[in-house]
């Protein structure tokens, strides 16, 4: 499977759309997790929790050649002169005729029972998904149990702030999904 057939797979399995780019790569990143399929996806550390510059370049071909529509929401300028925007992304009808070709091979099934196990465990929003993915990142880096206050100290060095409250939560989540063990994940 490479990159394009799993975001393509990937937003059929949660309904065609998906609003924010922050959304979307924890999402990838849970979904390739879960499923075990990684095209090459490689994440790593960034603003907001794991990152895949993969799934942005795949995401920008898969719109030039007509597969995704993107929808820029402006927000306003924050101070400091930052324009707050979300992009919201959805499969064209000629997307959803590719992922409708796909959904019978092995590979899709696979992502496609990542996002089950992901909607079932609650559908968490972006800022939720995002801690989420910050916790499993760090623990996963550590290959070792790690506290709470642990996890916190460490997503310091990342300059991620995460509050202890939220990191539960994120913990409660990982547990669900079924990953805080293959993650040696945090003890509360």
């Amino acid at each position: 499977m490479n990159s394009a057939q799993f975001i393509i797979t990937m937003f059929h399995g949660f309904g065609g759309k998906i609003s924010g780019k922050t959304l979307l790569q924890k999402r990838a990143f849970f979904v390739s997790l879960l499923s075990g399929i990684d095209p090459g996806l490689g994440f790593d550390a960034h603003y907001y929790g794991p990152y895949s510059s993969a799934v942005d370049s795949t995401v920008s071909q898969l719109k030039d050649m007509g597969f995704l529509q993107e929808e820029v929401s402006d927000f306003g300028v924050m101070s400091g002169g930052f324009e707050m925007r979300r992009f919201d992304y959805s499969l064209t009808e000629q997307g959803e005729q590719i992922a409708d070709g796909l959904k019978m091979l092995p590979e899709p099934t696979a992502v496609l029972k990542g996002i089950e196990s992901i909607i079932q465990a609650g559908d968490p929003n972006y800022v939720e998904l995002s801690i989420a993915a910050k916790a499993y990142f760090i623990v996963s880096k550590q290959k070792r149990p790690m506290s709470v206050s642990e996890i916190t100290k460490e997503a310091e060095k990342y300059n991620w702030n995460i509050g202890e409250q939220s990191l539960r939560k994120a913990v409660d989540f990982l547990r669900t999904l079924g990953v805080a063990k293959d993650a040696a994940t945090a003890s509360t």
